[in-house]
């Protein structure tokens, strides 16, 4: 880490160590939190950061999938370990949910981490489809569109490379001035992968924990309200109904998007959440005009004594 800032430092070992991490070293994160786990501010101290991580080729991220690749993770860890006989089944998996644009350079990366020459090479590279090993069809589906922010950096993001002074690993000899003047603006959404569509009046399943929720909320920015809500109603029919979602809930949202946007979306377990909740607002509803005319009859009746009493009185009154 020659020529880098404590900050780059300290927010490699946080993205080496985070709890979001996994086996590979390439895993989904919630930027909002990882932040706030530092002590930092996301837009003006973590993501000028990972930029310039990412500008050097030590980090890649993926703003679609909310995912983070930290690329020297196996000069940390043992990619043979990762592929021993207890974690193998794992690993595998955990490659195969990275998102498209990563797969094949990820791949390539970590089968030659693996001693040259052991048998377990060529397992796992049998595994993954590897080289030889390549299936010959493309993908079922294109890909998506996702851009590799370590592909587009360099352009849209010039003043943040680390040839620039600022980046010199000198000591700070007084505390960071955190300044107005001395903050980055994040202008650029493909870097801000925590924009959500705020509050929007969507009902989210409350089985959900708040990082469960706020990657959801991500995923669902730019699709429309009426879809959202019929998604996250499938999404709480299958919490309910035990053995449905087999890795996270998260994950399976994901699966439930993909076909969404594919088109192949029907709901099945969502539509008994709807009536659900659509009977039981309407019932609220019929309660809180219930109670609205019951005190308007309370009100009224209230006048009525009032008045016979003001005229009691005036009957009362010597003339």
């Amino acid at each position: 880490m020659s020529g880098f800032t404590e900050e780059d430092r300290y927010a490699l070992l946080y993205f080496l160590t985070s709890p979001f991490s996994n086996v590979i070293g390439a895993y989904e994160v919630v930027i909002r939190i990882a932040a706030s786990e530092m002590g930092w501010d996301p837009e003006s101290q973590l993501m000028p950061v990972m930029r310039r991580l990412i500008d050097a080729g030590i980090l890649d991220f993926d703003p679609q999938a909310n995912y983070i690749w930290v690329k020297d993770w196996w000069d940390h860890h043992s990619a043979k370990m990762a592929v021993a006989t207890t974690l193998r089944t794992k690993t595998l998996e955990q490659i195969e949910a990275l998102p498209h644009g990563w797969r094949d350079a990820y791949v390539s990366d970590f089968i030659n981490r693996l001693p040259v020459g052991d048998p377990l090479r060529r397992t796992v590279a049998k595994a993954l489809a590897y080289g030889p090993y390549r299936l010959s069809t493309p993908y079922a589906e294109p890909d998506d569109g996702r851009m590799s922010i370590s592909a587009c950096a360099k352009d849209l993001h010039r003043n943040q490379s680390l040839n620039e002074g600022h980046t010199l690993g000198i000591a700070y000899p007084e505390a960071m001035d955190r300044g107005p003047g001395n903050t980055t603006t994040n202008t650029n959404l493909i870097y801000n992968p925590t924009t959500t569509r705020g509050d929007d009046g969507l009902h989210y399943p409350r089985a959900l924990v708040t990082a469960e929720k706020m990657s959801i909320q991500n995923l669902l920015t730019d699709v429309p309200l009426a879809d959202a809500q019929a998604l996250l109603d499938e999404l709480e029919g299958a919490i309910k109904k035990p053995g449905t979602i087999q890795k996270s809930k998260v994950a399976y949202f994901k699966g439930l998007l993909n076909n969404h946007r594919k088109g192949g979306f029907v709901p099945a377990a969502g539509i008994l959440v709807a009536t659900r909740r659509e009977h039981q607002t309407a019932t609220h509803d019929a309660s809180r005009a219930s109670d609205s005319v019951q005190l308007s009859k309370t009100e009224t009746q209230a006048q009525i004594q009032n008045l016979k009493a003001q005229l009691g009185m005036h009957t009362r009154m010597p003339k």
